[in-house]
């Protein structure tokens, strides 16, 4: 009898140990980032035989961005996106099946809704809603029973995402469902959406 209490004893102690490190596992776990790059095993310089290098801010103070810079820089970001005749139009510095499959999984990164997809004619349908970053105050219902205002629209619209070539460069374009080109604001919107995503 002893020995069966004894034998139950250690059953019990091997499930509370193995649960407290189960436990113990689960609760903080490491990302990928914090296994591959631990801080905390970063050598300091003064024991690398560096004491210059060893102040007693080990952080460099962040330089002001507002600061003025000794010479004139301008600031831009260099963009594909060109606009011919109030048609906006993103280069693509690839070949047409390359641009084909980086613009399908652009548009799956930007979580658009790609209703179809038209190989043979090269073209997404997407649906998007042009004021969906705009804060847009519906009227209320008495101003609407009166006449005071009416519902503003803001469903979604369906356009195209149409690649194709232009003077001998792969290009996007925006067009609307029937295939005319959208709206210029709209058409700049959405390439500069992919441009980002793109390059």
């Amino acid at each position: 009898m002893r020995g069966r209490v004894a034998n139950g004893a250690r059953w019990v102690l091997v499930a509370v140990l193995a649960t407290g490190l189960l436990g113990a596992c689960a609760t903080d776990p490491l990302t990928r980032d914090e296994a591959e790059y631990p801080d905390h095993l970063v050598i300091p310089p003064d024991l690398v035989g560096e004491p210059e290098l060893a102040e007693d801010d080990p952080v460099p103070p962040e330089p002001d961005a507002d600061a003025e810079l000794p010479v004139e820089v301008e600031r831009t970001i260099p963009s594909r996106l060109t606009d011919v005749d109030g048609d906006p139009r993103l280069a693509l510095d690839m070949g047409i099946n390359q641009a084909w499959m980086g613009t399908g999984a652009a548009l799956n990164r930007l979580d658009f809704t790609v209703l179809e997809r038209q190989r043979d004619d090269l073209y997404y349908l997407i649906r998007y809603e042009p004021r969906a970053d705009e804060q847009i105050e519906q009227p209320g219902l008495f101003a609407r029973w009166f006449g005071g205002a009416e519902r503003i629209d803001t469903s979604p619209q369906r356009f195209r995402i149409q690649i194709g070539r232009d003077n001998g460069q792969v290009v996007a374009k925006v067009r609307d469902e029937n295939g005319d080109p959208a709206a210029e604001a709209v058409a700049e919107r959405l390439l500069t959406l992919l441009d980002r995503q793109l390059y």
